[in-house]
């Protein structure tokens, strides 16, 4: 059993995202749950999980209005020193290339949190895939610790040539309040003016390829007449989104699959509750807050067999999961969930309480600061 840290490093976490996603919750979560005053964030102006963490009043450094800003470096050394921050926790690429230098600067402990391992994420392939993964392993002679959300992503490191104790896998988690939540079947058929039989499916996250938007609008074409009463919210923005409106019009399913752009966690989550399946389509996965959340939320769940999400769900058990990038099969899912209300309950069901057994937030909250920890003393002993 962990033990808790009495004097805990303070951290600062490095997120120079500009939209919100999984990550995001991830942090803001661990934020809202830290003791005062050991924890904030590093971000930009315009970034969602700045405004997000305003909101609910957690400690924001904006450190410049975009990326590649030049003046970002300056600023994040200039954080650090003023406050004291001894661990920067980098979320991304981009973070972790501001991260890096400053650390070396300020002679700082630097942990990376790798949501996903890029070479899956975009495909071993892809010239992105190549570069990111490059970028990613490029600056660790000054990394004390790698956090990871997955086993797969973990053995992907010690592919890479990490070594094994230095890697913690931690996997996301969720604390959800079911009647804290508002929302029900009648307020989102009224808020997207949805007919009173409709069957909602959902999906939440970034527009991007990865995510496999373009296979649910797919299954979606193939099901149409079958079951005229489903309907498909997707919520959430994303540079696919040009892309993703043409297909849908193309489709003919303008009226039934909706983008319906980024929401604030407390609406996403209205939405979650009200809606009769989660569907989660992508290529690859680490440890979706996202589909935590919907099975927090006892929502049937259809989602790819891909990443991390058979370690967090088993097929038939606790959710349908099918093959990655294939129409027919998620299409065949949606119909089995839409047709078969009692076998969607029982896996909405089955779902909740695998994640109230195993994905527990205080679990998560003290396994990071071990992590954190651990990651100090070792840039400790080398700085002797």
């Amino acid at each position: 059993m962990s033990q808790a840290i009495d004097s805990p490093p303070k951290v600062l976490i490095v997120d120079l995202s500009n939209n919100y996603g999984g990550s995001s919750s991830r942090v803001l979560s661990l934020m809202a749950r830290a003791r005062p005053g050991t924890m904030a964030l590093a971000s930009l102006k315009s970034g969602a999980i700045t405004r997000q963490a305003a909101q609910l009043g957690l400690p924001v450094h904006i450190l410049a209005s975009h990326k590649t800003d030049p003046r970002l470096l300056f600023r994040l050394v200039q954080v650090i020193r003023q406050e004291g921050y001894n661990i920067l926790d980098s979320q991304n690429i981009q973070s972790k290339f501001w991260a890096n230098m400053a650390a070396i600067i300020t002679r700082t402990s630097l942990v990376s949190t790798l949501n996903s391992w890029y070479a899956n994420e975009h495909g071993k392939a892809s010239l992105k895939g190549k570069i990111y993964t490059s970028l990613e392993l490029l600056p660790n002679q000054s990394l004390d610790r790698y956090i990871t959300v997955s086993e797969r992503d973990r053995q992907s490191l010690l592919k890479a040539g990490i070594s094994e104790d230095a890697i913690e896998l931690i996997y996301n988690a969720v604390d959800v309040n079911i009647s804290e939540i508002p929302g029900d079947s009648e307020w989102i058929r009224n808020k997207f003016q949805l007919p009173p039989d409709s069957i909602i499916c959902t999906a939440v996250g970034r527009l991007v390829p990865v995510k496999g938007y373009d296979v649910l609008v797919n299954a979606i074409q193939i099901i149409a007449a079958q079951i005229p009463q489903l309907f498909c919210l997707i919520v959430g923005e994303g540079e696919y989104k040009e892309k993703l409106s043409e297909q849908i019009q193309q489709a003919g399913l303008e009226n039934r699959v909706r983008l319906i752009g980024y929401y604030d966690r407390q609406n996403v989550m209205a939405i979650l509750k009200s809606s009769d399946i989660f569907v989660m389509p992508s290529r690859y996965e680490g440890t979706p807050i996202a589909l935590l959340e919907a099975a927090a939320l006892a929502r049937p769940i259809l989602a790819s067999c891909s990443g991390g999400i058979p370690e967090l769900v088993r097929h038939e058990e606790h959710a349908l999961l099918v093959t990655p990038g294939d129409p027919a099969a998620l299409a065949q899912g949606l119909v089995k969930l839409a047709s078969d209300r009692n076998y969607a309950e029982m896996l909405g069901q089955n779902a909740q309480q695998r994640i109230r057994q195993s994905f527990d937030l205080g679990s998560q909250l003290n396994a990071t600061w071990l992590a954190y920890q651990r990651a100090l003393n070792k840039h400790n002993a080398l700085e002797k």
